[in-house]
């Protein structure tokens, strides 16, 4: 019996992800595969459009045998803390053989793997060349692209071809995987149809498989596009659609509570905790707020995410975890039961209330970040919907045949 993990958040799922489940299956041979599904907030600074069990089932029904959550923590991070998360929480399950990845334009694994491998070594010559750039203003993915660039001798071409964001995902991948000494293999399948952020506009004929943007953009549009039938009727029940706007009210609040505290919330630096005290006086929105603060060094995505991240209360740690305290099942085959009796380095969560008094402290401090995320999301989801949704503690293990 073999599994491949996929690091993911469908979101939601569509056609170009079951073709990459396929594609999982076939250059793997796995026998059972893995999603590590990002919560209901994503890595790039905003809500899911819907909750994760709307997405696990979208999942399930898509081809993945087990659905599993990625701590808050990791979820709503920087890509290499995303990666690192999303590697240290398959390789907690230990039944894991493979994390797969899609790559874009011509990067191919050798490439990175190669990549991979050198930024995770961090040679003091690239250190040297991603400080000159730092110090000239770039934003730290802008830094590392030229730095690294600049040490293995890539033009122009070849950097943005290798820096495509999906490569960019998969290099942190196996970065974290060499720095924490994991047995899992990457493998990496090679991303067919639309870009990682195209849209569909009214002139574009459609042309193999649309990205999650596109398809979230139809979707507000009312038009169910690049999904399958079993998608777009679960979209279809769905309560609702969250934009990050339904939170801003939320989110306000949050900055102003915090205000002498900002510095202590894991990405705000003392530059962007002072620019958000600076210009929430007359913010109107989220966007207006964000571009207000957002700089050339500072993305909108980073400002995005301190943002939520000062919503949720995730904090600076002192140090990295070198295992997971748990990882929580959201779904799961009945035939892929058996993999649980091969997962020793964490404790798995299925029934929450009965699971999580087994934790120590420090895993029951964690796992209360993961349930104030579903319970805020929730609460939004109702205000917008005027429907009672489920509490997280009454939400069980989804199964299907």
């Amino acid at each position: 019996m073999s599994a491949a993990g996929i690091i993911c958040e469908y979101n939601p799922f569509h056609e170009g992800h079951q073709f990459h489940i396929q594609q999982v299956r076939e250059k793997t041979g796995a026998d059972t595969v893995v999603a590590l599904l990002n919560g209901d907030f994503v890595q790039r600074g905003e809500p899911a459009i819907v909750d994760k069990y709307i997405r696990t089932r979208m999942a399930l029904e898509g081809g993945a045998d087990m659905v599993f959550e990625l701590p808050v923590r990791y979820g709503l991070s920087s890509a290499e803390d995303f990666a690192r998360g999303g590697i240290l929480a398959l390789d907690s399950l230990s039944f894991v053989d493979f994390y797969c990845f899609g790559s874009e334009g011509a990067a191919v694994q050798e490439k990175l793997e190669q990549a991979g491998r050198y930024l995770s070594e961090e040679p003091e010559h690239y250190r040297k060349q991603l400080g000159c750039y730092l110090r000239e203003g770039f934003s730290f993915p802008a830094a590392r692209e030229l730095a690294y660039a600049d040490c293995v001798e890539l033009t122009g071409e070849e950097r943005e071809q290798l820096f495509m964001p999906n490569n960019t995902l998969g290099i942190e991948y196996i970065k974290a995987a060499l720095r924490l000494g994991s047995s899992m293999k990457p493998v990496v399948i090679r991303r067919q149809g639309m870009g990682y952020h195209e849209e569909l506009t009214e002139q574009q004929e459609r042309q193999g498989f649309l990205s999650a943007t596109a398809v979230r953009g139809q979707i507000w549009k009312g038009n169910f596009v690049g999904l399958s039938e079993e998608s777009v009727d679960l979209l279809k029940r769905a309560p609702c659609f969250l934009r990050a706007e339904d939170f801003w009210q939320m989110c306000s609040f949050a900055i102003r509570d915090r205000w002498d505290k900002l510095e202590d919330i894991k990405d705000l630096s003392d530059e962007l905790a002072n620019s958000f005290r600076k210009n929430w006086h007359e913010a109107l929105s989220l966007d207006d707020f964000a571009n207000r603060c957002k700089t050339k060094n500072i993305t909108m995505a980073r400002v995005k995410r301190c943002v939520f991240q000062t919503l949720l209360g995730i904090e600076k740690e002192s140090s990295w975890e070198d295992r997971l305290p748990y990882i929580r099942l959201l779904g799961m085959r009945r035939s892929a039961a058996a993999n649980l009796k091969c997962v020793k380095k964490t404790k798995v969560l299925g029934r929450l209330a009965r699971d999580m008094e087994e934790l120590d402290a420090r895993g029951r401090e964690k796992l209360l970040q993961d349930i104030k995320a579903a319970d805020l999301y929730r609460t939004v989801a109702m205000a917008v919907s005027g429907q009672r949704l489920s509490e997280e503690f009454r939400r069980q293990v989804i199964l299907v045949d």
